[in-house]
């Protein structure tokens, strides 16, 4: 594929081109690995230094870089390169996967009573259950299964192996990446009578518009009324949620979160990779917590906390420069103690009186 930059730059909010206009694009690559016949932009500042040295043709670089900039490349400054960016790849998305036209394979099993709607595309060995309801132009890819009295709302779409179960609901725009399952059983146990009883999980999840669910993420349903995903949340890659869990609308919940039952998750809020979060806790609004956390106690709202327990960041921080040092520490003490004289018995003795 070829993108001549004088095409690209219509994409954009006011670039400032600084450079040869006539270039074309072939790829997108890092700043480090890029060639002359790929683009490349800085999204993130700790890779500035990266820029002047860049053998990249076509740079995106943000409008405050003060940087030196490559000889040999074509510099494009906007606000912001990552936001530009995406407006390339989804152009480059369209042309690698075009969009599917309507229609529903010989071999998709549809109850009669399932309502289909229009502008449909139903890929193969996809089962749609009684009473289910697919909106105008949702794309189911294949291998899928929607349960019982299931809701797929307006231009979702269902990624392979993707399961819907009975009586979830998926609101419009909602994207379900490979193997996500939507309703699986609650976590719900009673011992009683020298064993585990299993609590039935009677209640749905509901996922408002925008949400996307990442591959393998596992969303339970609840054991009462409903576990819930706000408008516009981004749930990544091998996610855990429980039954009765509420997360606002714009989360963001980065690989291998787990939260447990009844927990709530503000709006805005974001939640590292592998951050763990105990139940019936409540994260304030636009919180942060760093990834690898195990979150025990609620959070406030627009704090920044990572750790385990969660302390602000910053504090967290010094704490594990400060752990670094204790060996250090350790021998400056037992070098104090032996030019005082002090002995280990002795100071276990005093302190035992």
């Amino acid at each position: 594929m070829k993108y001549p930059l004088s095409e690209i730059a219509k994409l954009f909010d006011k670039p400032e081109i600084i450079g040869d206009t006539s270039r074309e694009v072939g790829a997108i690559a890092s700043l480090e690995k890029a060639s002359p016949n790929d683009l490349s932009f800085l999204g993130n500042k700790k890779y500035s230094s990266q820029v002047p040295a860049t053998n990249a043709g076509v740079v995106l670089l943000p409008r405050d870089y003060k940087g030196d900039l490559p000889k040999n490349s074509t510099v494009v400054k906007v606000d912001n390169p990552s936001i530009e960016l995406a407006k390339i790849c989804s152009i480059i998305e369209k042309r690698l996967w075009p969009e599917l036209p309507p229609s529903i394979h010989s071999s998709a099993s549809i109850d009669k009573s399932a309502k289909i709607g229009s502008g449909v595309f139903i890929g193969p060995n996809v089962s749609i259950c009684e009473g289910a309801e697919i909106g105008d132009g949702a794309v189911l890819q294949g291998n899928n299964y929607i349960g019982r009295f299931a809701k797929i709302g307006a231009k979702s779409f269902i990624m392979p192996c993707a399961v819907v179960m009975d009586y979830c609901e998926l609101g419009q725009r909602v994207r379900l990446q490979p193997g996500a399952v939507v309703g699986s059983d609650g976590y719900g146990y009673v011992f009683s009578e020298g064993r585990h009883v299993k609590v039935p999980q009677v209640g749905k999840v509901v996922l408002e518009d925008d949400v996307e669910i990442g591959a393998n993420t596992c969303i339970d349903r609840a054991r009462f009324d409903k576990t819930s995903v706000g408008e516009g949340t981004k749930i990544d890659n091998l996610v855990q949620v429980a039954h009765n869990v509420q997360i606002g609308k714009g989360a963001l919940l980065v690989s291998q979160v787990g939260i447990s039952g009844s927990t709530q998750i503000g709006n805005f809020a974001v939640l590292g990779g592998q951050t763990g979060v105990a139940g019936h806790l409540k994260i304030g609004d636009g919180a942060m917590i760093g990834g690898q956390s195990g979150v025990n106690g609620d959070i406030p709202p627009k704090s920044y906390m990572r750790g385990t327990p969660p302390r602000p960041y910053l504090k967290a921080h010094k704490i594990e420069v400060l752990i670094g040092h204790l060996i250090e520490l350790f021998d400056r003490v037992k070098e104090l103690e032996k030019h005082l004289g002090i002995s280990k018995k002795t100071f276990s003795k005093k302190h035992s009186e």
